[in-house]
């Protein structure tokens, strides 16, 4: 009787025990959140907290030191020095960072996709553009920053809109920003449709940013605004792939300087181009080559992002500064237009031809050689000292190597050599001896990258 009595109060005091526990407030830990990987967009994708969006960061440190020889620069006009290479930079320093933003969620008609990236560099010396004073015979190379917007853009259901990568170029940039064919690494404002026929097979239709393309501007107006229809049909297999490409617009110039009306008269500009790039894993692991061919008439961006026509040129080849536009003056005309003095108006056409190789000599080494030829042709003209036909041709290489993925040192080569004319040389000019219509340079760069 007593051990009964014994665990009949045992479990009365455990029952009171464990209600009076379940009276205290509760203090439990809230669950926690873990961010998740993505996988469906490929690597380093994770989703936002509390959504179904898809994002990934990412972005870039370079510095550059580069050298060039120093060259002369004379005026077209006359033949005179215009600048002294003693007095320009060979050397130049660049510093760059970059930050990238890719989102994705899915839809019912497929990914919607947002994308921006942003960049500042500051830089120095050689690359900087600069102005000549003829006087004093100088160059301004400050040390100077910017911050460009590469890409901002929206794409969904095959449609693309905002900063997007042009879709005419095709080419990579390679080792420097000056080969002669275009390939618009900070993209073009557009907006644009890729349709998926199949097969690797698409097909893309766009209006892109005219101020966007370089060297579309005329001397005269500055009149480049509106769209260029750019369009490209493109097959991508597992050697490789090849697009053909497209591109039409107007180049504009104030009535005025015509006929001394209001208004515009515009010229009708083209380009077409073929790129192709094939893998060659026969040779190495990772090797391939690109190689494009482009004509145009009007339209000097499907040629150069730099080339022969730029004003950063003489710093590299030295002689005559040549700048090209779209259209140019053909006539001696001066002075205010009128019914018997008319100025008159030539498209400029041109050809390119480029190739670049990539070589893998070991998984951790590798070299990027590239060499191209560009050649102009403004309209036949009788002012004095018109230009005339013009080309050049580079050549470059580069080893670089890789301690680890996205991480490269690289040392780079380029050589470059043109050959230009000039339409009625004045008698200064000729006096001159011609100078500056051929010259050729080279120009050494140290190159480091770390992207994540």
């Amino acid at each position: 009787m007593f051990n009964k009595m014994l665990l009949a109060t045992a479990a009365v005091i455990v029952t009171v025990a464990g209600a009076s526990a379940a009276d205290l407030p509760s203090k439990k830990a809230a669950p926690a959140t873990y961010v998740k990987i993505c996988d469906a967009y490929g690597a380093g994708f994770f989703f936002i907290p509390g959504s179904d969006t898809c994002v990934k960061l990412g972005g870039l440190a370079r510095a550059e030191y580069t050298y060039s020889p120093g060259k002369n620069t004379v005026d077209v006009a006359t033949g005179a020095l215009q600048q002294s290479s003693a007095v320009q930079s060979e050397t130049g320093f660049f510093a760059r960072g970059r930050l990238n933003v890719d989102a994705r969620t899915p839809t019912s008609m497929g990914v919607a996709r947002t994308f921006f990236r942003l960049r500042v560099t500051n830089s120095s010396g050689i690359y900087g553009a600069g102005t000549v004073d003829k006087s004093a015979q100088t160059f301004s190379d400050a040390s100077a920053t910017a911050i460009v917007l590469d890409n901002a853009l929206v794409q969904w259901a095959g449609f693309t809109f905002g900063r997007a990568p042009s879709n005419y170029s095709f080419m990579p940039a390679g080792n420097f920003s000056a080969q002669p064919w275009a390939y618009y690494s900070t993209g073009l404002k557009q907006i644009s449709y890729t349709a998926t026929l199949g097969g690797g097979l698409s097909a893309t239709v766009a209006l892109e940013d005219r101020k966007d393309w370089s060297g579309e501007q005329t001397a005269f107006s500055q009149l480049s605004t509106g769209a260029n229809l750019v369009g490209n049909i493109r097959m991508d297999q597992a050697w490789g792939f090849a697009a053909l490409h497209g591109a039409v617009g107007n180049n504009s110039i104030n009535k005025s300087s015509v006929d001394g009306t209001l208004g515009q008269k515009t010229f009708s500009s083209y380009a077409v181009g073929a790129t192709a790039m094939f893998k060659l894993p026969m040779i190495a692991a990772g090797d391939q080559i690109y190689v494009s061919a482009n004509y145009t008439s009007g339209m000097l961006g499907a040629l150069q992002q730099g080339g022969i026509s730029a004003v950063g040129n003489p710093r590299l080849l030295g002689g005559v500064q040549r700048v090209d536009t779209a259209v140019s003056q053909t006539n001696a005309v001066t002075g205010t237009a009128s019914a018997s003095n008319i100025y008159t108006y030539g498209t400029i056409t041109g050809w390119n031809a480029g190739a670049e190789y990539t070589h893998y000599w070991a998984p951790n080494w590798r070299s990027v050689f590239l060499g191209a030829y560009e050649s102009l042709s403004p309209a036949s003209s009788t002012r004095a000292s018109a230009w005339g036909d013009g080309s050049v041709w580079q050549a470059a290489g580069s080893l670089i190597y890789s301690p680890v993925k996205d991480f490269d040192i690289g040392l780079d080569v380029m050589y470059s050599r043109n050959s230009l004319s000039v339409q009625n040389r004045t008698a200064a000019f000729v006096a001159a001896g011609s100078p500056g219509l051929k010259n050729s340079n080279f120009m050494t760069r140290i190159q480091i990258n770390r992207a994540f």
